[in-house]
């Protein structure tokens, strides 16, 4: 066997790194357009913003909720469906699409049947174990969630500054293109971040208003610490594992870090009896990680 033995700087390194993503969850709604033009506008979004999200993970990991399904109702189940299914180490992308307003104390953004508000969403959001959350907020007022919704670990992405902004926005447009074209992967490596994302979007936004020689009516705003490393969008699929026996120890090395991310959350309870448990499940997931590279490598 290939030395497995970590030293104690190498375990305290692990112990400070953060945890390796495992999956990322989809849950994109689209509410009501009230014009023809914004109902074939917001269509058109959700079905680029939907095949990039199955490019970039599982399919069962996608929700998409339009038309006669985009109900508040759908996206509470939506959500409460992730609250048993999802993990700490999981992350999730909650992008909305349609026209928003504000009444000058709450955000909404229109659906059929009852509206959605900022505060009852935040709520719905602080159930998912999912410790890494995007929400993208494409509409018109959009700003206004930004305060209902900040909490740590989630990242928010608004078309306009505020509540005051109601027109309806060309944000959705530029940011559905963003996650499908090679133009916003700044540095070339495949992945789309969600600070890529919102980069080349907000860019976009403010050149169409520039090039119209109009004065722009929405200012797209991020808040957040983890957008960098947010990875919402890949230009290609990713590889499913290439022998069922790969792909149940991937499912293992994902059990073990989860239980790893777990662990960490314990640390002060835990104290020095912390490092011993770490290094059995770093061992562990040695082992696993060797057993992968040697079914990986050509025979």
């Amino acid at each position: 066997m290939r030395r497995l033995l970590l030293s104690f700087a190498t375990l305290a390194a692990c112990a400070l790194a953060p945890a390796a993503q495992a999956e990322l969850y989809y849950v994109i709604i689209a509410g009501l357009g009230g014009e023809k033009r914004y109902e074939e506008a917001f269509a058109e979004q959700v079905t680029k913003l939907t095949e990039v999200a199955r490019r970039s993970t599982s399919a069962d990991r996608v929700k998409v909720l339009a038309g006669p399904n985009a109900t508040r109702d759908n996206l509470a189940a939506a959500l409460a469906e992730l609250e048993t299914r999802t993990r700490p180490t999981d992350s999730l992308a909650l992008i909305m699409i349609g026209h928003g307003s504000f009444d000058g104390e709450r955000y909404k953004l229109n659906l059929p049947g009852p509206d959605i508000d900022a505060e009852s969403l935040a709520e719905m959001l602080s159930r998912v174990p999912a410790r890494s959350q995007l929400v993208v907020n494409t509409s018109s007022a959009s700003g206004e969630i930004i305060a209902p919704l900040k909490a740590e670990g989630r990242t928010v992405i608004t078309a306009t500054r505020n509540g005051r902004e109601r027109n309806a926005t060309r944000f959705g447009s530029f940011f559905a293109a963003a996650l499908s074209e090679n133009a916003a992967d700044i540095n070339k490596n495949g992945i789309i971040t969600a600070q890529e994302a919102f980069d080349f979007t907000e860019r976009s936004v403010a050149d169409s208003f520039k090039d119209a020689g109009a004065l722009a009516t929405e200012h797209p705003q991020l808040v957040g610490d983890d957008a960098e490393r947010f990875t919402l969008a890949r230009l290609q699929a990713q590889r499913e594992p290439a022998t069922p026996v790969l792909a149940e120890l991937e499912r293992k090395k994902a059990g073990i870090e989860e239980q790893i991310e777990a662990l960490r959350l314990r640390r002060d309870e835990l104290g020095a009896a912390y490092f011993t448990e770490l290094e059995k499940l770093l061992v562990e997931l040695a082992e696993v990680q060797e057993q992968i590279d040697s079914q990986s490598t050509p025979q």
